[in-house]
């Protein structure tokens, strides 16, 4: 089972990488691949011999990056607050509460060092990941206690039998969220929902694979934790906001599942 689930995430990896490709990844959204360019040829130029001419050209390179940078600055400030001005209108408070974010907030500062339980001050990255993992196992796998009744699993039926249908993982594929960070498989929703018949066959053998084995991928049981600063002394774990990030592909099994119930 674990072989299919790491063939398939290859596949589909891959098969985007090559007919996608990769965008050139840029710290401030404003910067524009001239600019980007502008600042190789500057490089190119700070190497080259530094003679009268070539500091002319280097200082002419530099000045002409930062008025660049300046102008297209104020272009993308401009279209973002016509854009929040265009959802304001459209009602739509989710897309204006973004782009508000992106406009205004400033990245906090992340400390490089943890405390653990006793207090003492952890500085190697082994160590730091140690005492991560035990505080999410602690905070995650906890014992949930509940009324029996409710918890009764209800007797089988022939429905419960028939194998996973295709427009069960149309269904499923098609309800899942856009704009949602991958897990550690690297897939996310969009390349499933854009995938066609291919990807809707190949998930459909997994998710049958599964419904026959009653065996759940290993890689489908890994998730990404992501921690998010908040107020406090940012040495202590508790006073960071976590977020799991699980495996897209395991989303349409999991709702094929709810959805049997």
């Amino acid at each position: 089972m674990d072989t299919l689930i790491n063939t398939f995430n290859t596949a589909v990896t891959n098969t985007a990488s090559e007919i996608l490709g990769k965008h050139r990844s840029v710290k401030k959204p404003w910067v524009t691949a001239d600019l980007l360019d502008l600042c190789v040829k500057r490089r190119e130029l700070k190497k080259k011999k530094k003679d009268a001419e070539g500091v002319r050209q280097y200082r002419a390179a530099n000045q002409e990056i930062k008025e660049g940078m300046k102008k297209a600055k104020m272009i993308w400030i401009e279209e973002q607050c016509q854009d929040i001005e265009d959802s304001m209108k459209k009602n739509n408070s989710k897309k204006t509460y973004q782009l508000v974010k992106d406009l205004t907030s400033t990245k906090q500062g992340r400390t490089t060092t943890i405390q653990d339980n006793d207090g003492k001050c952890l500085t190697e990255e082994q160590d730091i990941l140690k005492s991560w993992s035990e505080y999410c196992s602690e905070l995650y796998n906890y014992r949930a206690t509940g009324d029996p009744e409710v918890l009764n699993v209800p007797p089988a039926t022939d429905k419960d039998n028939y194998p996973i249908l295709r427009e069960e993982v149309e269904a499923a594929v098609k309800s899942l969220k856009k704009g949602k960070s991958a897990g550690a498989d690297n897939v996310p929703a969009e390349l499933m929902q854009a995938g066609g018949e291919a990807m809707i066959s190949a998930l459909l053998t997994i998710c049958n694979k599964i419904w026959q084995t009653g065996e759940w991928p290993t890689p489908w049981t890994q998730s990404l934790i992501i921690t998010l600063p908040k107020k406090g002394n940012l040495q202590l774990c508790q006073n960071y906001r976590t977020i799991s990030l699980i495996s897209h592909p395991s989303k349409v099994m999991l709702k094929i599942l709810l959805n049997r119930l």
